[in-house]
Order: structure tokens, then C-alpha cells, then sequence
């Protein structure tokens, strides 16, 4: 839920709305427009997930999505709404621990995306996550039966279903370029972003350990997902605006503190 005692919440809300009726009247559809809003919110969401600490990270981030009003395809809300369910399950962020509700509606989301796209890299990341969140736990009975029910699945789209196709790189576009550039950064950011101490929803000190587990498997989801999937132009000036903008603000927040 929103908070809406945070001033960058009601802004990003506000923003979001804006976003949408311009959208509306720049693509002539209501629907674009709102995909294009939406992506905007999700941009923020994102951003959120992987850098807490920094709340004008994430409302920089909605503003370099923006240029999605210009270059309008299609925003492929779900598999980025996915994404927000992995991360969330990874970094712990929500302050409580991670429920069989939790793991079996992401769990559910991820199989519906690996059918209807014909693609089974979204269970790989699944299993990353699955890892991730058992790591230093005891393993239940649960973590057993949801890794092999991920995994089983997995075998049967890749190797019989042949749900798994490598798509090499037939061009280095400008956005290409960028996007790889910033995802190499990313994993040098993600390390010093992960030493900041930084908030759960709970008010309690965010686990760093799983913090920087959700950032190294954003950036390494984001990848697979481009060369096992196709990835629409906006989600990829999403996913390159959330580490740009993170990129920037913690540059410029340390920046500041030294001037």
C-alpha cells in the first residue's frame, strides 16, 4: 500500500495521473496512455526496490521513463509487475518474512508468464529467487515442493516444450549500448549502494546481505530476460531508466556531501 504521508508518494501518484492523460491525448488511445502512466509508477516502484534509501532515486527514475511518451510501443506491465513480486520476496523490504502465499502467488505469476510467452527464463529467475530467499534458512517442506514444482517445469518447457531460446545481439543500437553499459555498472553500484543503511517498511534496519542479493538479481534478470525474451523498447528504456536514475542520484548525493 501507499503511503501517502510521503511527499514523493503523493508526487509519484500525481505524476502518474499526468503521465496518463498525456499520454491519452499524445497516443489518441486511453489505453496507451495508460500503460505509458502506469509504466511510469512501475518505474518508481522499481527503483524503490533496489535502492530504499534514496526516495528522489526513484521519482528521478519515473522521470527519465517519460521518454516512453515519445517512443511508444507497448509496456509489458506484467512482466515488470513479476519482477516487483520477485524482488520484493528477495530483499525483505516489507520487514516481514517471506509467507507460502508470497512464494505461491509469485510462484503462480510465473508460470502463467512462462506459458503465455512461450518462455521459461521467467522459472530460472524464479529459482534465483527461490535460492536467494533459502539462503541461511532452514529448508521446509514448502521451499522443497515449490523448488521442484519451478523446476520440473522448467525441465519440461526447456528440453521438451523447447521454451528456451538464446537471442544473440544482432546490433548495438544507441539504447542497446547504453543498457549494457548501465547493467555492467550496475553491479559495481549495487556493492557501495548495498553498504548504506537504509529502512524496511517496518521501520527496522533493511538486512543488507538481502538487499544487495535483489539488486544483483535485478540486473541479472533484467539481462536474461533480453536474451531469452523480446523485450519491448519501453520496458528496456524502463529497466535502464531505474539504473540510470540510481546511478545518478547516489553519484550526486555523494557529491554533495563532499562540497
Amino acid at each position: 500500500m501507499i503511503d501517502f504521508n510521503y511527499k514523493t508518494n503523493q508526487l509519484i501518484v500525481l505524476l502518474t495521473l499526468a503521465v496518463t492523460a498525456v499520454g491519452w491525448l499524445v497516443t489518441g488511445a486511453f489505453l496507451s496512455g495508460l500503460s505509458i502512466g502506469v509504466g511510469v509508477f512501475l518505474s518508481w516502484a522499481l527503483a524503490r526496490e533496489i535502492d530504499p534509501k534514496h526516495d528522489y532515486s526513484a521519482i528521478l527514475a519515473a522521470g527519465f521513463a517519460l521518454i516512453n511518451l515519445f517512443y511508444y510501443e507497448s509496456v509489458q506491465l506484467l512482466i515488470i509487475g513479476w519482477l516487483l513480486l520477485v524482488l520484493r520476496m528477495v530483499n525483505g523490504l516489507c520487514g516481514k518474512a517471506v509467507t507460502v502465499f508470497d512464494m505461491l502467488l509469485t510462484l503462480g505469476l510465473t508460470i502463467y508468464l512462462s506459458f503465455s510467452n512461450d518462455n521459461s527464463i521467467y522459472l530460472v529467475v524464479f529459482l534465483l529467487a527461490i535460492y536467494l530467499v533459502s539462503k541461511g534458512r532452514r529448508l521446509t517442506r514448502t521451499f522443497v515442493i515449490i523448488n521442484a514444482i519451478a523446476s520440473v517445469l522448467f525441465l519440461v518447457q526447456s528440453f521438451f516444450l523447447d521454451y528456451l531460446n538464446f537471442h544473440p545481439v544482432s546490433g548495438m543500437d544507441t539504447l542497446t549500448t547504453v543498457f549494457f553499459t548501465l547493467i555492467g555498472l550496475s553491479f559495481i553500484l549495487f556493492w557501495f549502494l548495498s553498504r548504506e543503511e537504509a529502512l524496511d517498511d517496518q521501520g527496522n534496519k533493511v538486512n543488507r546481505s538481502r538487499l544487495f542479493a535483489a539488486q544483483i538479481l535485478y540486473s541479472a534478470s533484467v539481462l536474461l530476460i533480453f536474451f531469452f525474451d523480446d523485450v519491448s523498447l519501453n520496458n528496456l528504456i524502463i529497466y535502464a531508466s531505474v539504473i540510470l536514475a540510481v546511478t545518478l542520484y547516489y553519484i550526486g548525493s555523494k557529491l554533495a556531501k563532499a562540497f
